[in-house]
């Protein structure tokens, strides 16, 4: 069972530790719902009336709370405290799958040419190809495929049923998340004489270290080089990335953000949900692409657009503002017609 005690929650965060170091918790909640095993949080300063109500048995909080019966941890982060505890607590309550280290589950497929490093967890139903190399402590869970030839850092881990292709490079300490398909051939068609004629797609894909893939994200494979996702990267659920993309470290891909071909992505942009990237466009460092928003020309570095197609948001969100305004605007119009057409029949008598 997993289990916590506020001494230890102090000592892993850092933080100051008031009231009983021997309090227990077994899991996470709100503020609204903690109860008397649940450990809490309180982001900033602002809702502490609300905290000091909360039955938890252990809260996180950037000062301390006045009234809160429980014990307090007092961190001057309480946001990475809070990501640091998140981060140990979903370790112990994701058990890894049952398994031998050598050769894996029984009813495991690994090719005898692969090589697996020490500590290596191979799910039910996995697959591992001819010649594909898993670094040490990596985990491999259930019904996951992995092709032929691919390299899969230390401590990386895989989720059931995701798809991993031939060739593809993952780096150390990365994540893929349920059902998520890497290495699948690019979308690339010639059209000749109203017929489509397939490119093959021979490249690859190439994932640095520390880059999280959510659930049922696809990445295709380049036509010739490589589809490149740079270290400290995160993308959420249901996003898309297409054959030759190349983006940069520590960038964000919010859910349902998508890119076509041969898009460039800088350092630490952030593409917001259901955003999309037209094909060949390039996006600067730091740049923002708003929610739901089109790019069909380049962003230069900082820069934040917003809108279909995406605009300088500051114009962007003026035109809005006349959007809003079109019905006052067209009654006005319509007023203004009507006293025209009276002057100019008046000045006809």
């Amino acid at each position: 069972m997993t289990e916590f005690t506020a001494k230890e929650l102090a000592d892993l965060v850092g933080g100051r530790l008031v009231g009983p170091g021997e309090a227990r918790v077994r899991n996470a909640h709100t503020l609204e719902s903690a109860g008397g095993e649940d450990l809490a949080f309180l982001r900033s300063e602002e809702g502490q009336a609300k905290a000091a109500a909360c039955g938890a048995a252990v809260l996180i909080t950037p000062v301390e709370v006045e009234g809160f019966g429980g014990a307090q941890i007092v961190c001057e982060d309480a946001e990475l405290a809070m990501a640091e505890v998140l981060e140990e607590l979903a370790a112990r309550l994701s058990a890894a799958p049952a398994t031998t280290r050598s050769a894996g589950h029984p009813r495991a497929t690994v090719s005898a040419t692969a090589t697996l490093g020490e500590d290596v967890i191979v799910g039910d139903g996995a697959f591992i190809g001819e010649g594909t190399v898993i670094g040490d402590g990596a985990v491999i869970y259930p019904n996951v495929y992995i092709g032929r030839d691919c390299r899969i850092g230390a401590r990386t881990v895989i989720f059931a049923n995701c798809s991993v292709h031939d060739r593809v490079r993952i780096g150390e300490d990365c994540v893929l998340q349920y059902n998520c398909v890497i290495g699948a051939e690019g979308f690339g068609f010639l059209q000749r004489e109203g017929k489509q004629i397939k490119l093959a797609q021979v490249g690859t894909v190439v994932i640095g270290n520390r880059v999280e893939i959510g659930a049922l994200t696809t990445v295709d494979r380049a036509m010739l080089d490589a589809t490149v996702i740079e270290d400290g990267t995160k993308i959420d659920n249901h996003c898309h990335i297409a054959h030759n993309c190349h983006i940069g470290p520590d960038c964000i891909m919010a859910g349902a953000a998508k890119m076509a071909g041969s898009v460039t992505v800088g350092r630490g942009v952030i593409l917001a949900e259901d955003s999309g990237i037209s094909d060949h466009v390039s996006i600067g460092d730091g740049a923002i692409v708003g929610a739901r928003s089109g790019v069909h020309s380049n962003v230069g570095p900082k820069e934040i657009v917003l809108g279909e197609p995406a605009r300088p948001i500051g114009l962007q969100r003026r035109l809005f503002a006349l959007i809003a305004r079109l019905p006052q605007m067209a009654d006005r119009l319509r007023t203004l017609e009507k006293q025209m057409a009276k002057r100019a029949e008046d000045a006809g008598d």
